[in-house]
């Protein structure tokens, strides 16, 4: 099993949305092989995914409802074949954390990252959606082969 973690902020809104996507994307392609969690680097235990975030998922008829933050410096990050982190900034605490660089990659970052909507309207959640979903073939060419 090849694990991906996706990692934000606060791992109420682009984290679990991107997880959301991509274990879509990955279900369509019939790749049972792989799991994704998403976890934050200052979030709190046991937040629900944001109004925005939910919204944003149900207009693709998705559901974070069982989604609950948690801290990526709580988990094994050693765990994960592939960590991708929503800006620079995550990279970097994710990296002093110990992770190898070869296993990290920002989502975007030719772009600048993905642009946090916290507190923002259904308009800034829905761009953070779009922006994820383009993202997702260039995050799912870096994971191996199906068995």
């Amino acid at each position: 099993m090849t694990k991906v973690l996706v990692v934000c902020t606060g791992n109420t809104c682009r984290s679990p949305l991107l997880a959301a996507l991509l274990r879509r994307e990955l279900a369509a392609a019939g790749r049972t092989d792989v799991q994704v969690d998403s976890a934050g680097t200052g979030a709190a235990t046991g937040d629900p995914a944001s109004v925005g975030t939910r919204r944003a998922l149900q207009r693709r008829d998705l559901s974070a409802e069982a989604h609950r933050s948690q801290n990526a410096f709580r988990l094994d990050l050693t765990d994960y074949a592939w960590i991708w982190c929503m800006s620079t900034r995550h990279a970097a605490a994710i990296r002093a954390a110990g992770v190898p660089a070869q296993h990290l990659a920002v989502v975007n970052a030719e772009g600048g990252g993905i642009p946090d909507p916290f507190g923002g309207d259904d308009a800034d959640y829905e761009a953070c959606a779009l922006a994820l979903e383009a993202a997702c073939p260039a995050l799912l060419a870096l994971l191996p082969p199906p068995p």
